[in-house]
């Protein structure tokens, strides 16, 4: 997949003019991939003692990193970011008729965006095994997950909108019953419509 370069801005001008966007119009799934890349990937992958710990652009407990990110097209295709190997796999949901229903969910809430879904699940098993009480620091980490990707967004010069839900429909319908991943956030990513 080709790398896009986010356009040349000064971090503070991004900080400045970072907004939700609530409309939005289709774009291409290499813009959004951009996006995903640039705010997900690890910079360094953990081996021998620190195996399970990544760096990345954006905190999180332990370095554990267990916010995951599925895009989700219009046509209900959806593309899985692998972090550690830094590539998307196309991914078939288990369950159709529980992706219509999340992705239903999704449009009720925005009915204006018409981008791609965006939906972060996280794995609740690395954080448990470390940490006593890790329920706060999931929810910690996928809000660092939306902030960092709303950013990233905006230097990409696309919009953005978190959408308040968390999408366990979503996690639900693309992951094997029995799973240990919880729905912690729902976005989209678009195209500024002109105003």
């Amino acid at each position: 997949m080709p790398r896009l370069p986010p356009p040349s801005q000064d971090f503070v001008e991004v900080l400045h003019a970072r907004r939700s966007e609530r409309l939005l119009e289709p774009v291409t799934f290499p813009e959004v991939a951009a996006v995903v890349r640039e705010a997900l990937k690890a910079d360094f992958v953990g081996t021998g003692s620190l195996a399970g710990r990544k760096r990345k652009r954006m905190i999180s407990a332990g370095a554990l990193h267990p916010v995951r990110c599925v895009v989700i097209d219009r046509d209900a295709r959806a593309v899985a970011y692998d972090d550690e190997r830094d590539e998307f796999v196309s991914i078939e949901p288990r369950n159709a008729s529980l992706l219509a229903v999340g992705l239903a969910k999704s449009e009720a809430v925005l009915p204006t965006a018409n981008g791609h879904i965006i939906s972060l699940i996280s794995d609740t098993r690395a954080p448990s095994a470390v940490y006593e009480n890790p329920q706060s620091l999931t929810w910690r980490d996928a809000g660092a997950v939306l902030q960092t990707l709303a950013l990233v967004s905006e230097a990409f010069n696309l919009g953005f909108c978190p959408l308040g839900i968390l999408g366990q429909e979503l996690a639900d319908a693309m992951l094997p019953e029995g799973h240990q991943f919880l729905g912690v956030g729902v976005a989209v990513i678009g195209r500024r419509v002109a105003r």
